[in-house]
């Protein structure tokens, strides 16, 4: 089975996280920045504890 971590990045702007697979792939990223890294990691301790349970939606493009 495939596994993959959890980045942050520091950028100019602030910080973003990104998850990479094994393989090197980037499968979803922060939508915006974060001021601290503490703040970007808060945020991927949150989106780890909602994902196992998150269902998958269709929706249409607006």
């Amino acid at each position: 089975m495939a596994s993959a971590t959890f980045q942050l990045i520091e950028t100019p702007e602030g910080f973003r996280w990104r998850l990479r697979t094994d393989d090197g792939a980037v499968v979803a990223t922060s939508d915006g920045v974060y001021d601290t890294e503490h703040a970007a990691a808060r945020d991927v301790q949150r989106l780890k504890r909602v994902a196992p349970d998150a269902g998958v939606e269709s929706v249409d493009a607006a």
